[in-house]
C-alpha cells in the first residue's frame, strides 16, 4: 500500500510465471503469521506482474528451470487469480486473515478501467478495494491532470467498491482534499503534508478520514524531513494526539528491511504506548474494508485476544513524557496491517 512507497517493478525474474506468483502469495501470509498480524489488505498491479514487453523473445520463451515459458500468453486475470491462490492457501494454513486492494498507477490511466472491472468481477473472491498509487508529484496538477482515473473512481464509488487514495505523501495539502472530494477516497494512503494545511487537516478531522501511515518508509524517502510545518516532529504524534484515526503499517519490508513490530518499537520510541497501538488497531479494524458482518467478526476477535469487555472509541491520552511503560498495558497479540503491498518480484525465495 509502496521504493520510494508502493513503488512495483516493471519486471522481475517471477513477472509472467503463475507458480511463483502463487508461492510468494502464500509466503507473504506466512511472515505476516510470524508478526501476529490479525488481518491485512495487501495491494499491488496485476499489470506489472505480466511478462515484459522488453524481454526478448528467447528470454520470453525460456524460463530459469530451462523448461517451456508460457507467460507471453498470460493476462492480468491469471497473474490475480494465481495472487489469491495463494493467499487463500496461506490464509487456511497459517490463520491470517487477508483480502486484496488492486492500484491504479498514476502515469499508466491505460490500465485504469481494467483494474476497475477486475475489482467487480474477483468481489467474491477477496478482492476488496481500489487504490490510486505511484509517484504524486509535487504539484495538484499531477494529481488531477488525468480524468481516467476521477472517472473509475466515480464509478468505482457507484458501484459499491472501497477506495483508498496515496495522497499528500510528497505532494500539497490540497492533495488529500481532492482526494476526498473528488474521488471519494475513505482512506489516505501516508498523508503527511495535511499538516501543512490547518484547514484540509479540519476536514480530515470532521470526515473521519483514516491515515494509512508507515513510520519508518516516511523517512526512508526524506518526506516527513521536508515538511514545512513548524514542528518537524512526526505527523503520526500530532494524529495520536489530536485522535485521528490512523493504522500503523510497514509499507513495503523487502525494501524498507522492517516488519511491523519494528515499527511499534520505533513508535514506542517517540512515546506513544500501547494505548496508543491498541487504539490504532482497533481504528484499523473499524476502517477495514471488509463487509460489516466480517468486520464485526474481526473486532470481536480484536477484543477477545485484548481481554476487552467492550471496545469503544474514547480518546486516548497522549504524552511524549508519557511514563506509562508498554509491559503495563495488554499486549498486542494481534495487529492488522492495512497498506501492506504485495512485491512478489522482490520477495526472497527460500
Amino acid at each position: 500500500m509502496y521504493v520510494v512507497v508502493f513503488l512495483h517493478a516493471t519486471y522481475t525474474p517471477y513477472s509472467g510465471d503463475a507458480a511463483l506468483i502463487e508461492r510468494i502469495a502464500y509466503e507473504f501470509i506466512e511472515d505476516q503469521a510470524r508478526e501476529c498480524v490479525a488481518y491485512c489488505e495487501v495491494r499491488f498491479t496485476p499489470q506489472l506482474l505480466l511478462p515484459s514487453h522488453n524481454l526478448t523473445p528467447s528470454e520470453q520463451e525460456t524460463h530459469l528451470n530451462g523448461s517451456v515459458n508460457e507467460a507471453k500468453e498470460m493476462v492480468v486475470d491469471d497473474v490475480l487469480d494465481a495472487v489469491l491462490k495463494g493467499l487463500a492457501r496461506g490464509e487456511q494454513q497459517f490463520g491470517t486473515k487477508v483480502r486484496v486492494i488492486l492500484c491504479c498507477m498514476r502515469g499508466r490511466s491505460e490500465w485504469s478501467w481494467e483494474i476497475l472491472r477486475l475489482c467487480e468481477e474477483y468481489k467474491e473472491r477477496g478482492v476488496v478495494g481500489i487504490d490510486l498509487a505511484g509517484v504524486e508529484g509535487s504539484e495538484i496538477e499531477s494529481f488531477t491532470k488525468s480524468h481516467v482515473e476521477y472517472a473509475v473512481f466515480e464509478a468505482a464509488k457507484e458501484k459499491g467498491i472501497h477506495r483508498t487514495v496515496h495522497a499528500c505523501e510528497e505532494g500539497p495539502a490540497i492533495c488529500v482534499q481532492k482526494a476526498v472530494e473528488m474521488f471519494g477516497a475513505e482512506r489516505i494512503g501516508h498523508g503527511y503534508r495535511v499538516l501543512e494545511d490547518e484547514e484540509v487537516y479540519k476536514m480530515c478531522q470532521q470526515e473521519n478520514i483514516h491515515f494509512e501511515v508507515c513510520p519508518y518508509s516516511s523517512y526512508l524517502t526524506g518526506d516527513v524531513q521536508s515538511l514545512t510545518t513548524p514542528s518537524k516532529r512526526h505527523p503520526i504524534l500530532r494524529f495520536a494526539e489530536d485522535e485521528v484515526s490512523f493504522s500503523i503499517n510497514s509499507d513495503d519490508p523487502t525494501l524498507t528491511h522492517t516488519r511491523l513490530s519494528d515499527e511499534y518499537k520505533l513508535l514506542n520510541s517517540w512515546g506513544l504506548t500501547e494505548a496508543h497501538i491498541t487504539r490504532a488497531n482497533f481504528q484499523a479494524a473499524l476502517h477495514s474494508f471488509l463487509p460489516p458482518e466480517e468486520k464485526k467478526q474481526l473486532i470481536d476477535q480484536l477484543q477477545e485476544a485484548y481481554g476487552f469487555i467492550h471496545y469503544s472509541l474514547h480518546p486516548l491520552p497522549y504524552s511524549s513524557s508519557s511514563s506509562t511503560s508498554p509491559s503495563e498495558l495488554v499486549p498486542p497479540l494481534l495487529h492488522l496491517n492495512l497498506v501492506f503491498p504485495l512485491e512478489p518480484g522482490l520477495h526472497e525465495i527460500s
